[in-house]
């Protein structure tokens, strides 16, 4: 199961890094502009925005997408150095962190109409799945035995 659970929760890292890795390209190589502009507003109400609060928008986009790669960078490595191999301490790490990332994310996107709900509903239902399948081996094996036998031997 914990294999299981890996194979999800990459999909979830995958997923995030990849969307997060493409915004930054587009706005920092590419010099265009937040997606969440063309999200929430019309192209004439963008045109009426003041250049500081676009370039504002733009920065809080880069802060949060390279702060999303990282997150993913980092949950991959402790998913296949630690999780699969039944590390308790992986799955709380897994569990508090993304979990408050992925709660969060509805939180946010609540005022402006949850602009970004279909990511949002794929990047939950992934993580609820993929700790899901952690869940239960890493909470009722018995504390003196190894979770699951390292797939390494």
């Amino acid at each position: 199961m914990l294999r299981a659970s890996a194979i999800v929760l990459s999909i979830w890292g995958g997923i995030n890094l990849f969307l997060a890795s493409l915004i930054l390209t587009i706005v920092i190589f590419f010099h265009g502009n937040s997606p969440l502009l063309a999200m929430v507003f019309e192209s004439s109400e963008v045109a009426r925005l003041d250049a500081r609060v676009i370039a504002s928008l733009n920065c809080l986009t880069i802060l949060y997408n390279s702060s999303a790669a990282a997150l993913s960078v980092l949950a991959l490595f402790i998913i296949w150095t630690n999780l699969v191999n039944g590390r308790r301490w992986a799955f709380w790490a897994l569990l508090t962190t993304i979990g408050l990332v992925e709660m969060l994310a509805f939180v946010a996107s609540a005022p402006i109409g949850n602009a970004r709900w279909q990511v949002n509903v794929v990047l939950s239902a992934l993580y609820v799945v993929g700790i899901g399948l952690a869940a239960a081996p890493m909470l009722f094996a018995s504390k003196g035995k190894p979770v699951e036998a390292s797939p390494r031997g």
